[in-house]
């Protein structure tokens, strides 16, 4: 008679944590840091994987964490690189949880993410995906701002796709959780188009299965002069966003009327957006290069966002002061009222 006891099939982890990471070790000591430090409430639910373009530099930061995490991990070194949505996809697809969330390097979970996360997904039944808040700091960690939901809310695939067309900053990426299985169904990131690929990831996503809200903040969102985004303000960059709008169109989820003014409003938002940051920085060339993206013919067919016109007004004038003036004057618009006059910049 057989002592050995058949343990069966392992447990599936609730949650798979990505962290696809390339030469940012500070930051990624950071981010390993803030999921490590929440270990207690993970126990053997949360898988954590660490996918590395740059295991020279990364390697040490790494496993030891990993070393010491009480559920299953996964380090995947990559020599050379093989680049950033590679890397992204590579961590997702190593992923056997019920739910991923893709932590970049440059941002952090924090404190009580993981508890909040894993509440949501215990009562998320079949929705795929769950979008929490978000705080939105800079390289010092400060809170320029809050992205957050007041209640439980569920949108239906068309009012997802409506709010995701609307806002261009609608989701960021620490703060979506999507379940695992969807992505099986819809694909990864597309790796040929560049940074704009979250937003065509999301538009599959939530024209399929729409979202879920949560009023949980758990991630923080680092705004720095590192981060890609900053240099996605191009018109290059704009004729990939026309293209994932056009996928957008595609899926038939919304009339072409409300469509259409989705993105006159996105596409003064993303252009305000990138032009805000670079006032903020005293930097008035940066912005009015930015700025001149209106002028494509592809964005000047849009026409006006009356939503977006007082401040494109604002922003038209500031870009013609001296720079000492205009980085000053963005910070007290900042301050006097950054959640109802700058929404989400």
């Amino acid at each position: 008679m057989s002592d050995t006891v058949d343990a069966g099939p392992p447990i599936q982890p609730d949650l798979s944590v990505c962290v696809p990471t390339f030469e940012r070790v500070a930051m990624l000591t950071r981010a390993l840091g803030s999921v490590a430090d929440q270990a207690a409430d993970a126990g053997s639910r949360v898988e954590l994987i660490v996918s590395d373009n740059s295991p020279a530099m990364s390697r040490t930061v790494a496993e030891p964490i990993l070393g010491g995490w009480p559920g299953p991990t996964t380090y995947l070194p990559n020599e050379p690189s093989i680049g950033p949505i590679p890397n992204f996809n590579q961590s997702i697809s190593a992923a056997t949880g019920r739910y991923v969330l893709l932590l970049h390097d440059d941002d952090f979970l924090l404190p009580g993410a993981i508890a909040s996360v894993l509440e949501a997904v215990d009562r998320a039944g079949d929705q795929r995906a769950l979008l929490f808040g978000v705080a939105i700091v800079d390289e010092r960690e400060r809170r320029r701002r809050q992205q957050a939901f007041q209640v439980v809310q569920r949108l239906a695939p068309a009012n997802a796709l409506k709010r995701l067309l609307t806002d261009s900053s609608f989701v960021r990426i620490p703060a979506i959780v999507i379940r695992r299985d969807a992505f099986d169904e819809l694909g990864l990131f597309d790796e040929t188009l560049g940074e704009p690929t979250d937003l065509d990831l999301m538009v599959r996503v939530f024209a399929r299965y729409g979202v879920r809200l949560e009023p949980a903040v758990i991630a923080a969102y680092t705004v720095h002069v590192q981060a890609a985004t900053t240099e996605m303000f191009h018109a290059e960059t704009i004729a990939i966003l026309m293209s994932i709008f056009d996928r957008a169109r595609a899926t038939g989820a919304l009339p072409e009327g409300i469509l259409v003014r989705c993105q006159t409003d996105w596409f003064h938002h993303f252009i305000l957006g990138g032009a805000y940051r670079q006032l903020r920085a005293g930097d008035s060339r940066a912005a009015r290069r930015i700025l001149e993206l209106f002028d494509l013919p592809a964005v000047a067919e849009l026409g006006p966002s009356r939503r977006w016109r007082p401040i494109r007004a604002l922003f038209g004038l500031v870009v013609r002061l001296p720079p000492r003036f205009a980085g000053g004057m963005m910070k007290l618009v900042g301050r006097a009222s950054p959640e109802r006059f700058l929404p989400s910049f």
